[in-house]
């Protein structure tokens, strides 16, 4: 109660925190300019011996990339807040992409309405069309002063009996000062300057959802809800909620929330981790369909850590009583759609995985994928410690702080090494070297439970490949025993034991990771009492994502400002 009554309740209200000012991440600014410009901006995935398939794109290549917050996400407010903005790298950014706009003339068409025959522009449809970009390009918002400026600048630079190339030259430059106005790049919010929470506009609140599931603006439809105010009606809200999660930019939370949460973005960013461009693609592809698949047809959140189906890329060999499943909506829409968020094409060289059910759970839900094994391994050989680590800090929800001065693991393999040359009977094993390097009494606290789960993991190899055997033929034992005395002996009984003894601190965690995603700023103790509603709701939904999503865009935090604490 007094917890309550200090960190959470204020003259009777829910306390939310201050709101911070949030601007674009790269990965926002890339499918905003998409969106609202209607051309394609990311890299294409094209294999060929001539070409990478997993080349950045001109503007990845140009914008700096965000780094990580104490959210956990890169767009952490209040991380971004102390990095200043790369003014002249933005502008680049936006150059480029007009210069894109201006190349593709069914965009000038659909974004801003022109005549097919430019010479045909009149200087009235032309401050007419940048009217109306403005609204779009500011997602519903209203800068009257700023909009006047832009408006009187476009008619300054008409000179009596302008003709059309004019006219669409000055749309050009109007275009280019709406997308360098904070309106655009910054998501602002009307401020109250209070300390007690209220409900955000309809605009707003547009906004928060499209970047929440989309990374990227509101759609007309959104749009158009947010404009007749309907959408602060709880049920047009969760209503349009649906709608955008049966629309193919849902990818996004795959592509971006999961992908950072999960850690196999690192796929895409080190190419320490290629096995080949193929491979390499084929197994981000798992985890961004499998994690799609949990949001689409709406499973429970534990299945991240297992299920009865997998996605499995097609140069694998599918595990034993496996069965390919067809379903309707296949993912080949996805790579049809022209402005995918993972910016891929169906090559004849690629093709995306496929979908199985298993009867053999070792390879059932995403914890045992060939991407995860593979970032959590060493680049030549497993490794049991950040296997089991990955676990707790992206699984259980559990910040590890390694100890200073921590002695090197081959030190220990080494001291092994020279014991077995003098007895026989001395083990080198992986879980031997473990036992020796954290044999120190202040190191146990720790590895009990790091230890036991990333052996558990053994027999999957470096690049995710079943096995029984090291490559010196020793048998490997992927057994072990948890901190409360249960033992398992196979990587599927490992995921069993976790969701029975760590299942509510995972629930819990993956509360935490998407209301941090969704509100851009890490928790605090005053979110706790949103946390114990959301998780409540969850267990009476069965853990079903969509509950989460929904719980979660329901939330004060999520609906709600606060300007001071």
């Amino acid at each position: 109660d007094w917890f309550r009554a200090k960190y959470i309740l204020r003259d009777g209200k829910p306390h939310i925190g201050a709101t911070p000012l949030r601007r674009l991440t790269r990965y926002e600014l890339e499918n905003t300019l998409e969106d609202l410009l209607l051309v394609q901006l990311k890299q294409p995935y094209v294999f060929s011996s001539e070409s990478a398939g997993l080349e950045p794109s001109t503007i990845e290549q140009i914008y700096p990339a965000e780094t990580q917050g104490e959210s956990g996400f890169d767009n952490d407010a209040e991380r971004m807040r102390k990095v200043k903005v790369p003014i002249l790298k933005l502008l680049a950014c936006i150059d480029f992409a007009l210069r894109k706009f201006d190349q593709h003339p069914t965009a000038r068409i659909d974004v801003l309405g022109l005549p097919t025959d430019i010479k045909e522009l009149t200087p009235e449809a032309g401050r007419e069309a940048v009217a109306r970009f403005l609204i779009r390009a500011w997602r519903g918002q209203t800068d009257h002063d700023e909009q006047t400026r832009i408006l009187n600048g476009f008619d300054s630079r008409l000179k009596q009996n302008a003709d059309g190339r004019a006219v669409y030259d000055a749309v050009l430059a109007s275009m280019r000062r709406a997308l360098l106005a904070p309106a655009f790049f910054y998501r602002l919010e009307h401020s109250q300057n209070s300390s007690k929470p209220y409900a955000v506009s309809a605009p707003e609140l547009a906004t928060r959802l499209s970047y929440f599931l989309w990374s990227s603006m509101p759609d007309e439809e959104l749009l158009d809800r947010a404009a007749d105010g309907s959408l602060l009606n709880d049920a047009v809200l969760l209503s349009e909620m649906r709608r955008m999660l049966n629309r193919d930019r849902r990818l996004s939370l795959s592509d971006n929330f999961a992908a950072q949460w999960l850690g196999f973005d690192v796929l895409r960013r080190d190419a320490a981790f290629y096995n080949g461009e193929i491979w390499t693609r084929s197994a981000y592809d798992e985890l961004l369909f499998g994690f799609d698949q949990i949001i689409r047809a709406d499973r429970s959140i534990l299945e991240i850590v297992d299920a009865d189906w997998a996605f499995l890329r097609r140069s694998a060999t599918a595990p034993a009583k496996a069965r390919r499943v067809s379903f309707e909506n296949t993912y080949e829409d996805i790579f049809a759609f022209r402005r995918s968020r993972t910016g891929l094409k169906v090559e004849r060289f690629y093709q995306p995985p496929e979908l199985y059910r298993v009867e053999n759970r070792q390879y059932g839900g995403l914890l045992t994928s060939a991407g995860i094994m593979r970032v959590t391994s060493a680049p030549n050989r497993t490794n049991p410690i950040r296997r089991g680590v990955w676990i707790m800090e992206n699984l259980i929800g559990e910040r590890l702080h390694p100890p200073e001065n921590i002695p090197p693991l081959a030190d220990a393999k080494k001291k092994l090494l020279a014991q077995q040359a003098k007895d026989q009977s001395v083990g080198t094993s992986p879980g031997d070297i473990l036992k020796l390097h954290t044999s120190q009494e202040s190191c146990q606290s720790c590895h009990q439970h790091i230890d036991p789960l990333g052996l558990g993991l053994e027999n999957f190899s470096p690049l995710g490949d079943w096995r029984r055997t090291y490559a010196d033929g020793k048998e490997i034992e992927g057994s072990g025993i948890l901190p409360n005395g249960r033992q398992f002996a196979s990587p599927e009984q490992l995921k069993q034991e976790l969701l029975n003894y760590y299942k509510d601190r995972i629930v819990e965690n993956s509360i935490r990771r998407m209301l941090a995603w969704a509100i851009g700023r890490k928790l605090e103790p005053h979110d706790r009492v949103t946390v114990e509603s959301i998780r409540a709701q969850l267990k009476a939904g069965d853990y079903r994502m969509g509950v989460l999503i929904e719980a979660v865009i329901s939330s004060p935090q999520f609906r709600m400002r606060q300007d001071k604490i």
